[in-house]
């Protein structure tokens, strides 16, 4: 092994642990941004679909102990149905739809979608990082220019390869139970928005 390449490996190997905890930070922030974005999404999502109610008497009756999903899910089935069952209520709903501001709903929904793909992509490269710890230490154990092998050498490798992939490992599972708790409220986020945007191309359509 040559010299630039032996030290690329020393470089990697001295600093794999700051390697792993800065993804692990990048994995935190990802998850705290998904999370305030979909809380903010909701509270959007319910404006725009009360918006959309306004001016409709026999709209659901808003109910303070209902969870903000079960609001919105409520308000989009009462519009399906309503431009179902008459169409002629679309010019209502048209002018209801005039006052909705539309680029900040859509450009938060497809942000969502980003960072949500990102660390669910980033829980898979924990694992990884572990592994490429324990390549390292044995990389460097077993190619250092001029130098014979030692046992200490060969056991702090071995302590450096069981460090990093217990590392990795541990935060793969943490970030990976935390991504899958958030999974089922980003996909019934993404559907609510995705019907909130069929309805209203319906009645912008008209």
């Amino acid at each position: 092994m040559n010299a630039s390449l032996y030290g690329l490996f020393n470089i990697l190997t001295n600093n794999i642990f700051l390697i792993i905890y800065g993804f692990a930070l990048i994995e935190i922030y990802l998850i705290a941004s998904v999370f305030f974005m979909l809380k903010k999404h909701q509270l959007v999502l319910l404006d725009v679909t009360d918006n959309l109610l306004k001016g409709f008497s026999d709209a659901p009756d808003k109910d303070s102990t209902q969870h903000v999903h079960e609001k919105i899910q409520s308000a989009l089935q009462f519009i399906t149905n309503k431009l179902a069952s008459h169409p002629e209520l679309k010019k209502d709903f048209h002018k209801n739809a005039e006052r909705i501001n539309e680029r900040p709903f859509y450009n938060r929904h497809y942000t969502i979608e980003i960072y949500a793909s990102i660390m669910a992509t980033l829980v898979q490269v924990f694992p990884l990082l572990g592994i490429l710890g324990t390549i390292l230490a044995i990389a460097q154990t077993s190619f250092t220019p001029g130098a014979t092998i030692d046992v200490s050498a060969l056991s702090n490798a071995f302590v450096l390869a069981m460090d990093t992939t217990i590392l990795g490992i541990s935060f793969a599972i943490i970030f990976m139970v935390i991504e899958s708790s958030f999974q089922a409220k980003i996909d019934r986020v993404i559907f609510e928005s995705s019907e909130c945007r069929r309805i209203l191309s319906t009645i912008y359509l008209s």
